[in-house]
Formats: C-alpha cells, structure tokens, sequence
C-alpha cells in the first residue's frame, strides 16, 4: 500500500471516527488525497464525478420504490396485509408474534427500507404484542429483527445500489433474494414459535376460517399483488427495474386514492417531501461513493486485493467464510448502502475470480449487511423500535440476540447452498 493511499484511508477511518457523515467523509478524504498525491489537476475533476455517480438511469428506480412505499404506508395499506396476515398464520403459537413477521414479509415486497416496515408495522404490532403477554423488550426484537426482511426481498433500495455499484443485473439479484428472504422470515418465525411456547404466549382468538381467509384475501389482494407485478415484469422482460419502480408507484397512488380511498390528497405534500429527503440522503452517499471509487481505481485497489485474495488459495468457500466475517463487522459500524458503495466494487471482483456466482455473492453481501441493522453500536432498527417500545436499549439488545444468531444461521445456509439464491433467476434466464 502507497503512503498516499494509505493517508487518504486513514483520513477517512479518523473523520468517521468523529462523527461526520460518511458521505462528507468520502467527499473529504478524497480532496485530502488530491492533497496528499499533489495531483491539484484532478481537483476539477471530482465535481465530475461526483455528478457521474448520481447520473445513473437505474437510481432513478430509488424515488420510485420509496415513493410507492411510502404512499402504501400512509394509505393505511399495512393494516389489510396484517389481516392477512392474522387469518394465514395467527393460529400459530406466538400468535402477534407470527403475524409480525408474516405482515413483514408482505410488506417487504412493498417498501424495501427497513425503517419503513418499523414506521408501519411498528406502532401496530409492539403495543398489541405487549398486552398479548409478550415482554416489551421482546415485542421489540421481533419488529426489529423482522423489519430486515424489508430491505432484503425486491424490491429492495440496497439491491438496487449494489447493481449500480457492480454493475450486477438488479433484475436477476431481484429474483436471486426471494428465496433468501422468506427464509430468513420463516426461521425467524420458527424461533418466535419457540420462544412463545417457553413463555406461555397463546395466539389470539380470531375466526381463521376459509371464508374469514378469503375475505382477507380479497381486501390485501391489490396490496399483495404489487410486489407480483413488479418481479413478473422484471423477470418477465415487460420492464426494466426502474420503469417497473415508476409503475409501482402510479399503481400505489391509483390504489390507493381511487380504489380503496384510503389516501387523501392533503396527504400527498408530505409523502412527497419524505420521499424526496430519503431519496436525496441516498443519491448523496451514492455520488460520493463514485468520488471514493475513482481514488480506489487510481490506487488499483480492487485489482491488488484480487490478486492477493487469489494467492491465499482460499477457494470459493474459504473466501465466502471471510467475506462472510468482514461484512458482519462492517455492518456493525456503517450503514448498508455506504459499506456496499465503499466495499462491494471492492470484494465481489474477489469472489468472482474464486468462481463465486455474482448473484449468489450479491445476496451474500445484502444479507450480511441488513443483520448490520441489528448489530450495535449502529443498530439503527434496535433504537427505532426502542423508541416506540420505551422499554430502554439494552433489554431490547438482549432480547434481539437469539434473532441475530437465528439470521446468522439463515446466512450461512445461503451462503453454503448456491442454489437457494441461483435457482430462481436460472429459471428466468439470468
């Protein structure tokens, strides 16, 4: 490693360390590695490429899905998923328990951020858990833990970064994390089931009848179906990620303005807004991210670790394990969408010259990284959920412990079976 590249990254590492966004960190480090390397020519340079970073037509699919989310939230949408929900699997033992999770993995095909599935389903399903017998603590780690499904089954904002950044096919990681994560949801629900049973926890009383279930059905069905059209289009070739965004969000608003009428238009000025600002927090992260890969392109930083990944002879399953390992403690200290910008052009050239499937690795990485959102000190689902269960951090991180082990399981059978993340995008010819 140069001495400049070496100062540049330990610019970086310090201005993190203090507390500045890691977008301005990236942003600043590399004006420092122009410094540094005395190249003053390239100065004019990065306001080219910070615009070249953001000036990419698949990002445009990152307002669209959170725009279609957010307006599906707003409308009240998630209260007819969660009585889908209830009629499907609230018989199970855990009763709330179950349904959390089950409604999260309805809703993931919805939103793909999981803050979103914490704000809708949160509110709901934390106080309702709690007077069903379930300690507070509890209640909590299971909408957290839940909430990471959101971002890991399509269509998913991390998904979308990370085929931006690697230039992976986003409609084949699309179908290649549908498997992945309505496993992590159904191992996260076999646990709840045990837990429950320890506890004593009985499900609610409910009529779960065929009738009561097809009722459900048929007022979730448009909801439900949102998430169908957007991958049968992807996968079907009708569309491409970011036209099949923009669809998804004039499909919201049609639904939920003029068919269930569950969203005012006085609503609309705020959904917009919040769109707009997570959008923008996103694209700005992204534009600095191309700032901070043009510094490692010049350093050849991907081709070194390549190479020298490759003459440790780890194989494609020594080097899964340690990426496996590397992601799990990024995620503990930098937010998905930043570790992808700033690690993913790094690491999956690595695995790909180890004969690792890109697909398969690009589920690996999402996976690893959204358990990040469990994982203290950044943990950024335990302090939403904290928030609204007022039940104090620390119970809730032991609480959420058993799901972080769970998810880590879930991971790994990911991670050693190509097959559950390849056999669905082979079937549609990617």
């Amino acid at each position: 490693m140069s001495a400049v590249l070496a100062a540049y990254l330990a610019l970086f590492v310090v201005l993190l360390l203090f507390g500045m966004p890691v977008a301005w960190s990236m942003a600043t480090a590399t004006v420092g590695y122009i410094a540094f390397s005395g190249q003053w020519s390239l100065l004019p340079i990065l306001p080219e490429k910070l615009f070249q970073g953001m000036d990419v037509f698949i990002l445009v699919a990152i307002p669209m899905f959170l725009l279609a989310g957010e307006i599906f939230n707003q409308g009240g949408i998630a209260q007819r998923l969660i009585d889908l929900s209830d009629k499907l699997v609230g018989w199970l033992t855990g009763g709330l328990g179950q349904v959390a999770i089950a409604a999260s993995i309805f809703f993931a095909g919805i939103t793909g951020v999981a803050l979103g599935e914490i704000a809708a389903l949160g509110r709901i399903f934390i106080p309702a858990m709690t007077k069903a017998g379930y300690p507070a603590p509890l209640a909590a780690a299971i909408v957290a833990s839940a909430s990471i499904i959101g971002p890991t089954i399509p269509p998913s904002l991390p998904i979308i970064v990370y085929g931006s950044v690697t230039n992976v096919s986003i409609g084949g990681m699309f179908a290649a994390a549908v498997v992945p994560g309505v496993l992590l949801g159904l191992m996260q629900m076999a646990l709840v089931w045990f837990i429950a049973r320890r506890h004593g926890i009985k499900p609610e009383p409910a009529d779960r009848s065929l009738p009561a279930i097809g009722r459900a059905s048929s007022r979730a069905a448009l909801a439900v179906g949102m998430p169908v059209i957007i991958l049968g289009s992807i996968l079907g070739g009708l569309m491409t990620p970011t036209e099949a965004a923009g669809m998804s969000a004039a499909y919201a608003l049609i639904v939920g303005l003029v068919v269930y009428r569950s969203l005012k238009l006085a609503q609309l000025p705020e959904i917009l807004r919040g769109s707009v600002a997570f959008s923008g927090q996103l694209i700005i992260i992204v534009a600095c991210g191309a700032a901070f890969g043009w510094v490692m392109g010049f350093e050849n930083v991907t081709g070194r670790l390549a190479t020298e990944v490759a003459s440790w002879n780890l194989g494609p399953t020594g080097t899964m394990l340690l990426a496996n390992v590397l992601l799990l403690i990024l995620g503990m200290f930098i937010d998905p969408s930043a570790s992808i910008i700033l690690f993913a052009p790094i690491l999956a050239p690595a695995a790909a010259a180890v004969g690792i499937d890109p697909l398969h690795f690009g589920v690996v990485v999402i996976l690893n990284l959204n358990i990040g959102l469990l994982t203290p000190p950044l943990g950024v689902s335990l302090f939403a959920v904290e928030r609204i269960a007022g039940c104090g951090l620390t119970p809730v991180i032991r609480a959420v412990l058993p799901f972080i082990a769970v998810n880590i399981v879930a991971l790994t059978l990911v991670s050693a079976v190509p097959w559950l993340s390849l056999a669905l995008p082979r079937l549609a010819g990617f």
